[in-house]
């Protein structure tokens, strides 16, 4: 009985403490293999201007909400609709002549 009361202390306290872990990603082509690495940690090189010299670009992802957006996105509504093309009159007689 006490254990659980302990328990349940325990559990109330750390709550507040157990929050989402937020970290940005690091994305850069490897070296040696030429593959994409992704990594929560930059590679060595990063932020050393001697080693960045002749290193891969690293490119930093910020953090993004934990909820996805359920609208659509901006980019996406900006772009303009292309105008109807008018029908060629080459296909019109075709379909008029029963060809």
């Amino acid at each position: 009985m006490i254990r659980s009361a302990v328990a349940a202390a325990m559990l109330v306290w750390a709550a507040p403490y157990s929050a989402p872990a937020a970290a940005d990603l690091y994305r850069w082509v490897d070296p040696e293999t030429g593959s994409i690495k992704f990594s929560n940690a930059p590679p060595r090189w990063y932020g050393d201007p001697a080693l960045e010299r002749g290193a891969p670009k690293v490119e930093v992802i910020p953090e993004r909400s934990s909820a996805p957006s359920s609208g659509p996105r901006p980019e996406i509504e900006a772009k303009p609709k292309p105008a109807a093309q008018p029908e060629p009159a080459a296909v019109k007689d075709k379909r008029t002549n029963g060809s």
